[in-house]
């Protein structure tokens, strides 16, 4: 960070840029650095300034560490043009460290997709959207399958590998307005808008072609239940998972039993009148 600051610093009369400068440098004055030079420089100091900030990921750390430079070069020959980039590394850097904590506080460390805080918040917006513009929208329910055993008989390392491969599948076979959760060990939730449930049985069948590890899933939407309340949805995919995982484990044979693999429903049950809004039937938009 001072190598960054001191070359955005302009050169003094002196030939030496500030106090970081070495005292055995060349007293002659130097030419004039053309205006794309300083700027480039300044633009190199945001970065350093970025990146440092993003490492630090302590807003109060970093504002504490450039208040103590600032001090100290405010007593330099070119103490006040120093401290103007002081202030500006400290604007950017805090900046940097706070969306750093912003990405941790809703990312899940091991996968890198998003979390329970902010499945929660997304299912919420979305479900506002989809609602406002008469989009269906589907919830999906996943766990992968055996990951206690994979733990227990080849460590955690290959768990961990299993739930990344899931994880890249699912984003495989998703759009980028999709969303992917990990909640917690082996439970995930899709958040897919603007699909309706044929729509999303689809998608799900695409995610066990492309590979994905054992996994069980249920689905559930907004016009196959009715239902606008993120935790009726979510229950409702819950029960769907444990279901279609039910019957596979019986050998049982139903109504979706010559279908592929992860596209049984079972019946939903019927909700509430107060929990029912109608919706305009749409086909899924986007696909990637």
């Amino acid at each position: 960070m001072l190598v960054a600051i001191e070359a955005a610093a302009p050169a003094t009369a002196t030939g030496a840029r500030g106090p970081f400068a070495s005292r055995n440098r060349s007293a002659a004055t130097p030419a004039s650095k053309p205006a794309s030079t300083v700027a480039a420089r300044r633009k190199a100091l945001e970065v350093a300034a970025i990146r440092w900030g993003a490492r630090v990921a302590s807003p109060g750390l970093v504002v504490e560490q450039l208040l103590l430079l600032r001090h100290l070069v405010t007593t330099s020959t070119d103490g006040e043009r120093l401290g103007r980039l002081v202030d500006r590394a400290m604007l950017v850097a805090t900046q940097a460290a706070t969306d750093e904590l912003q990405i941790a506080a809703f990312s899940d460390a091991l996968t890198g997709c998003a979390n329970r805080r902010a499945f929660e918040r997304d299912l919420e917006r979305e479900l506002a959207r989809c609602a406002r513009a008469e989009l269906d929208l589907c919830v999906v329910a996943a766990d992968l399958d055996g990951l206690k055993r994979i733990n227990d008989s080849e460590g955690h390392a290959a768990g961990d590998r299993a739930l990344l491969r899931l994880v890249e599948s699912f984003r495989r076979a998703l759009r980028t307005l999709d969303g992917v959760y990990r909640l917690g060990g082996d439970e995930f939730v899709l958040v897919l808008p603007d699909t309706s449930l044929d729509d999303g049985l689809v998608v799900m069948n695409r995610v066990e072609r492309l590979g994905a590890p054992s996994f069980s899933w249920g689905i559930a939407s907004v016009t196959s239940t009715g239902s606008w309340d993120p935790s009726s949805l979510v229950a409702l995919a819950d029960d769907a998972l444990y279901e279609r995982r039910r019957l596979v484990r019986t050998g049982a044979r139903s109504r979706g039993a010559s279908q592929e693999p992860g596209s049984y429903i079972p019946d939903l049950p019927d909700l509430p009148a107060a929990e029912r809004r109608p919706i305009t039937e749409i086909t899924r938009t986007g696909t990637a």
